[in-house]
């Protein structure tokens, strides 16, 4: 049992031994290549899509109270019970109507 052990454990720190002294300065230049031909690009992107392709502010859609939406079977934990954990008083209604009107969104006061 003990030699079958000690055989294992050589194979194991033979096989990670070589693992580290292959893992040189090759990989490091593929993980800076990656990076750069399909990082930096994406990166590109996701920052031209969320500053100049998407609308800053969309418009929120009209309240419609139809009965199968925002349903309370019981109150939230937290505050009226009525908004849950995240709620925007812009974008979120209520099951009586959204809130704030649009001026709330852009930093104005009833």
């Amino acid at each position: 049992m003990a030699s079958r052990l000690s055989v294992a454990l050589r194979s194991t720190q033979r096989f990670y031994s070589a693992q580290a002294g292959s893992s040189g300065h090759g990989h490091g230049n593929a993980w800076r290549n990656a990076f750069f031909v399909f990082g930096a690009p994406a990166l590109a992107l996701v920052y031209y899509n969320a500053y100049y392709l998407m609308p800053q502010h969309p418009e929120r859609d009209e309240f419609v109270a139809y009965s199968h939406l925002r349903l309370r079977s019981k109150p939230f934990p937290w505050g009226d019970g009525s908004k849950s954990l995240f709620h925007n008083s812009y974008y979120n209604a209520t099951p009586e109507g959204y809130e704030e009107g649009s001026e709330s969104l852009h930093g104005g006061h009833h």
